[in-house]
């Protein structure tokens, strides 16, 4: 057995680099739930997921366009629009569950996360007449609200529709969303098809209202339209009403995190060979993360640090790039470097 001795603990200096992502994008964590749900990885992925990158995508709109609003909502529609085409920031419409009122780690189940979210990956952003106000986080409340699927580089109208609870009860859980959706875009739809189910034994008709007391209890349904069912298009909810797709991400880095650990500490690589060629037996890692935001691996007693990529072109599942790119996107990096110099 070989003496020499390789302290590392990636997934220990991840929870606290999420730990200062939570602090620097000022998202709730109250950590009042389960201690299963103090999770500042947890936390900051809900995060990560349900931001929307600014990036310029093509605008597709269901059949449901142009709908009935009011002036001024027509007015934040073709804000909401100019700043997808122009790749602007579209997230100070969102609401404000982004960063407040939802927290993965607090005591009330049904504001873990955005429901409608994570059961069927639908954003929906606020139409307000005046745009954000300079050195605001959000927007004005609007009336009326848009719902939105978002991919990389297109984002689908859905529908927009009133706000008002009394005028749209169970706003954030009407199944005639998810039909749009379907209906707009089968190929797309076509991915969440569970093949070889023919079809959901009810006793009655699912109403919206059930969808949302079930949402609220950590339970997925299928969706069934023209004789396909369909898996919940956003992964559904965990049994802790927190979003499946989250959990996932956030084991993903996890498992990233596991990997680079094996690299770094495997005798055969080039990283322990040139410590050992500096008289570096006992090497002591860490995670670093660099002025512009990206991450690294740093080794104390040599002083010597290797960057990650963003990119690898040779390597299109480069685990440094896939780890980085997780776990601190190039949009996040920079907001999180400026808070960490300015309390550390």
């Amino acid at each position: 057995m070989s003496s020499t001795q390789k302290t590392i603990d990636l997934n220990k200096e991840i929870d606290e680099i999420a730990e200062k992502a939570i602090e620097a994008f000022q998202l709730s964590y109250v950590k009042t739930a389960h201690s299963n749900l103090h999770d500042p990885l947890l936390r900051w992925c809900d995060f990560l997921l349900r931001y929307i990158p600014p990036a310029k995508r093509t605008i597709l709109k269901s059949d449901r366009f142009p709908v009935q609003t009011s002036d001024d909502s027509k007015v934040g529609l073709q804000r909401i629009e100019e700043l997808f085409i122009t790749g602007g920031d579209v997230n100070p419409y969102q609401s404000k569950t982004l960063t407040i009122f939802n927290d993965t780690s607090g005591k009330k189940e049904n504001k873990r996360t955005d429901g409608l979210w994570a059961d069927w990956g639908i954003h929906h952003l606020h139409l307000p007449l005046n745009p954000v106000a300079p050195g605001k986080k959000y927007s004005d409340r609007s009336e009326w609200v848009l719902f939105i699927k978002v991919y990389n580089d297109a984002v689908y109208f859905i529908d927009i529709k009133h706000h008002d609870k009394d005028v749209e009860p169970n706003l954030f859980s009407q199944q005639d969303l998810v039909k749009t959706f379907i209906r707009n875009w089968p190929k797309e739809a076509e991915a969440y098809h569970m093949k070889g189910a023919l079809g959901l034994v009810n006793n009655k008709p699912i109403t919206d209202e059930d969808v949302a007391k079930m949402r609220n209890s950590g339970i997925n349904m299928p969706f069934e339209m023209g004789g396909k069912v369909y898996a919940p298009i956003g992964m559904g909810m965990t049994t802790a009403v927190t979003a499946t797709r989250v959990s996932i991400f956030s084991n993903r880095i996890s498992y990233y995190a596991r990997e680079i650990e094996k690299i770094f500490t495997d005798e055969e690589k080039q990283y322990m060979k040139e410590l050992k060629s500096c008289g570096i037996d006992n090497p002591e890692f860490q995670i670093m993360m660099f002025d512009d935001g990206g991450l690294g691996i740093h080794e104390k007693g040599l002083n010597k640090a290797w960057r990650f990529l963003r990119e690898n072109p040779d390597e299109p599942n480069d685990i440094f790039c896939l780890f980085n790119n997780s776990l601190m996107p190039a949009w996040a990096g920079p907001v999180v470097v400026e808070h960490w110099k300015k309390h550390s």
